[in-house]
Order: C-alpha cells, then structure tokens, then sequence
C-alpha cells in the first residue's frame, strides 16, 4: 500500500525555496520570491522610464518584463488547474480504445 504524505508545514520562505529543489511543481515560496524580483524590476524599470525621460528602448524593456510576468503567472496558474483536474494515481485507469476502433494500416 502506498501511503500518501502528509503536507509540510512552512518553515519560512528561504526553507521553501531550499526545499522546491528537491519537490516537484512550484511552492509557496518559490513564487513569493519570484514575484519580490519581479516587483523589484518593475520599479526599477518604472524608474528608468521617468529618469529618461520615458526613453523608447526602456519603455519596450518594460513592456517585454510585463509580457514575461504575465506569461510565467499565467503558466503557473494554468498548471495549477490542471493538477487538480488530472486524478491521483491508482484511482483511474487510463482510457484506452478497443482492438475493434483502431484504424487498420493497410
């Protein structure tokens, strides 16, 4: 028999992080530091814009740091969803077609 583990309890976010290495999928603390550096390049990217003088190659810096944050949360978001969709191990058989349905190869 398999037993399942039991969640553990959060020891602080750098413990998180340490131990996301050695877990599968995306932890708690993992996405408290990632969204900390993003926050902090936005800052600093929204500095730059106003002491350029919203100069055009910042402004598309910009841009294309909003572009990545918004496509790591939303695959983050996404893969979420599907864990919770897909179900536990065991619980189901995977679904496969009759001999009679498959198409011959002629």
């Amino acid at each position: 028999m398999s037993e399942k583990k039991a969640p553990v309890a959060s020891q602080g976010v750098l413990q998180d992080v340490i131990n996301s290495i050695f877990e599968p999928g995306v932890n708690r603390g993992v996405l408290l530091v990632m969204n900390c550096a993003f926050a902090g390049l936005f800052l600093i990217l929204f500095y730059l814009i106003y002491a350029t003088s919203f100069n055009i190659h910042v402004c598309a810096l910009t841009l294309i740091a909003g572009g990545l944050f918004a496509s790591v949360q939303w695959f983050i978001i996404e893969s979420a969803a599907s864990k919770a969709k897909t179900p536990t191990q065991g619980s189901a058989k995977p679904q496969t077609r009759p001999a009679s349905s498959r198409k011959k190869k002629l």
